[in-house]
């Protein structure tokens, strides 16, 4: 009985490597606004194991601008986008885009200037998969992060170039794997046939008694 009390059964780290590619879509790498600069720090494939290592972080790309001073122009905010395409698990809701936005500062009279990139939602966004396979009860869920953050700041203005730019990593962290229906042995389904069974048995013996 307890076996038939316990139809639903919980996959526990079954889906725990994560595959695709990232792309950086979107930044501003022209006037007017701060003119960004990208240098790669990694591969756009990705093959990430969070059943041998969770959460795991992995670096995406440095930020950072050659401008030397911050201009009133600069300090308006320009978009940036990041997209993570999965290829495993699948099905699922991807791609998954994180946007944001970048901008100069100049604070205390332009005594500090520098660039800042900033997130929607903190660079947090949820990875779903699983839904729409047969059985399921609830989806497998994975958080990806991605860190902002000051760039190339310096007194008087911008201290420019890619040695003071931003590292930008994403983290994957594994938030639970899909939940389905079990699917009942062959002796439970045979507890659950005999079941029915002796009770059809019984319902039958008290129609004849009532009946006599």
């Amino acid at each position: 009985m307890a076996a038939v009390g316990g139809l639903l059964a919980a996959t526990q780290a079954q889906a725990t490597v994560f595959a695709g590619t990232w792309q950086l879509t979107s930044y501003n790498s022209a006037d007017p606004g701060l003119v960004l600069n990208v240098q790669t720090l990694s591969s756009p494939n990705f093959n990430i194991d969070l059943g041998a290592a969770n959460p795991d972080q992995f670096d995406l790309f440095k930020l950072y601008t050659n401008e030397t001073t911050v201009n009133p122009d600069d300090i308006v905010a320009s978009p940036i986008s990041l997209r993570f395409t999965f290829t495993a698990p699948t099905p699922n809701n991807g791609p998954i885009d994180v946007g944001g936005t970048t901008q100069g500062y100049a604070e205390f009279f332009g005594i500090i200037q520098g660039g800042q990139l900033t997130w929607n939602n903190g660079g947090s966004a949820l990875f779903v998969w699983g839904e729409g396979l047969p059985g399921l009860v609830d989806p497998g869920r994975m958080t990806i992060s991605v860190n902002g953050g000051q760039f190339n700041e310096g007194f008087f203005g911008v201290h420019e170039g890619k040695r003071h730019g931003l590292k930008v990593s994403a983290t994957f962290d594994w938030d639970n794997d899909p939940t389905f229906a079990a699917v009942p042995e062959p002796a439970t389904w045979a507890l659950i046939i005999g079941g029915f069974g002796m009770a059809g048995a019984t319902l039958r013996r008290r129609r004849a008694l009532a009946l006599a």
